[in-house]
């Protein structure tokens, strides 16, 4: 398993890594508005961030992680590949690099809250998400 930088070629799959990940957990928002943000995703946001993804093995990758400067902009595992310790290994390498790191996170998922939770993260405001109507919390890591 190793982490690397994404390339351009890669950002078709991982935008389809993020729209599965991303109907799966956020089961409170319609699906279709998802599948709406693939290509802003795959065109837009991607190609904006600093993008790393790690490898399963050789040529399968396990998942993606966004950083625009301090901001975590995405964190994403294949489905089939969650709960093997690809997201703790992905945000220990952005730590890594980081001295602070914020993210927001919808509060009603409550499986990625408690990951960040775990993983140092705490509640920083509450704010609402325009796009979606949904409750979100912003939250922040900081070096110790």
């Amino acid at each position: 398993m190793s982490i690397r930088p994404a390339s351009v070629e890669e950002f078709k799959e991982l935008a389809a890594i993020w729209l599965e990940a991303s109907i799966e957990a956020h089961h409170f928002i319609a699906p279709s508005y998802w599948t709406s943000q693939v290509t802003a995703m795959e065109n837009k946001y991607l190609p904006l961030a600093q993008t790393y993804v790690i490898m399963q093995d050789e040529h399968t990758i396990g998942g993606f992680v966004s950083m625009i400067d301090g901001y975590l902009a995405a964190l994403f595992i294949r489905a089939g590949a969650q709960g093997k310790g690809y997201g703790k290994l992905l945000l220990d390498w952005v730590k890594q690099q980081h001295a602070e790191i914020q993210l927001k996170v919808y509060q009603s998922n409550t499986k990625a809250f408690n990951f960040y939770t775990k993983n140092g993260f705490i509640i920083q405001e509450e704010a609402m998400d325009s796009e979606t109507g949904e409750k979100e919390f912003i939250m922040v890591w900081t070096r110790q």
